[in-house]
Order: C-alpha cells, then sequence, then structure tokens
C-alpha cells in the first residue's frame, strides 16, 4: 500500500481560537468572498444543507493552477475544534489516490497560545506528483487573514 504523506503549518492566532473556529465552521460561505485574493470558489451542497458533520460538498476552486473540482465530505469534531475535508472524487484524485484536509483549532484562555493547524495529508498517484503545497499555502493565507479581521472587527 502507498503511504500516507502529510504536509503541515501551524500559525499563531492573535484572535480567540474559539471564535476562530465558530467562525471559520459557520461562515466559511464567505471566506472567498472576505479574501477574494487568497481564495476563489464556488460550492454547492450535494447532502445536507450546511457545513456540518457528514455534509458532502461539490466545490469549484481556483488556488492559482487553474479552475478544479471536488467532491468532499466534512468531518467535524467539535471537542477537538477540527474540521476535516476529504476528498470524494474530483479533480485533485488525478494526481493523489487520498487527500485530506484537516484544520484544527488549540484555544487557550492565555493570551498567544491560540494557533490554528492546516494539515494536508494525501497518497500520491505516482512519485512524479509534487506535494499540494498550494492547498496548504492557501489555507495558510486565509487563516492569517481571518485572524487579523477577527483581530480587527472584534466586538
Amino acid at each position: 500500500m502507498a503511504q500516507i504523506c502529510s504536509i503541515s503549518e501551524e500559525v499563531k492566532l492573535k484572535a480567540c481560537g474559539q471564535k476562530f473556529y465558530h467562525f471559520f465552521l459557520t461562515k466559511m460561505d464567505v471566506l472567498n468572498q472576505m479574501f477574494p485574493q487568497n481564495i476563489n470558489c464556488t460550492y454547492e451542497f450535494v447532502e445536507g444543507n450546511s457545513f456540518t458533520h457528514g455534509t458532502v460538498i461539490h466545490w469549484k476552486y481556483d488556488f492559482g493552477g487553474g479552475l478544479e473540482e471536488s467532491k468532499v465530505r466534512l468531518t467535524v469534531d467539535e471537542p477537538n475544534k477540527s474540521i476535516a475535508m476529504e476528498c470524494l472524487e474530483g479533480d485533485v484524485l488525478k494526481e493523489f489516490q487520498v487527500f485530506k484536509v484537516k484544520v484544527q483549532v488549540k484555544d487557550s484562555d492565555v493570551v498567544g497560545v491560540n494557533s490554528v493547524k492546516w494539515c494536508v495529508e494525501f497518497v500520491k498517484a505516482n512519485e512524479d506528483v509534487a506535494p499540494p503545497n498550494n492547498h496548504l499555502k492557501c489555507g495558510i493565507k486565509v487563516c492569517k487573514d481571518l485572524d487579523a479581521y477577527l483581530c480587527n472587527n472584534s466586538n
């Protein structure tokens, strides 16, 4: 069996971790409108009608490498403040046998200890395939922009 690889990056948050997680989960649909310089996407629900555990979503997106489409299933783990998007079908599976993106927020009452980790797990279709760094970079940019937005618009 092929080896599961992963690439990840953790970003320290200035905003409250719980606030970041809640916004990311409940307002995922507006992130592309808020940060069009980082993400260009549209979506439609295939199963379910909101960004909740088990929902299947058809995404069309461009992270800088051209328009791609994917159907993903969301896994939401509220106690651990994590959201995973596992690719079920789509363009990304032309290069990867397995493709999963996970966002996990670490929340603390201590200022400066909150963080968000963006992790991409994948199995390459063949050894010539490059790691999906564009997916990771896009996620990190959105996380940093959302953190700044939440800090500047705290109520």
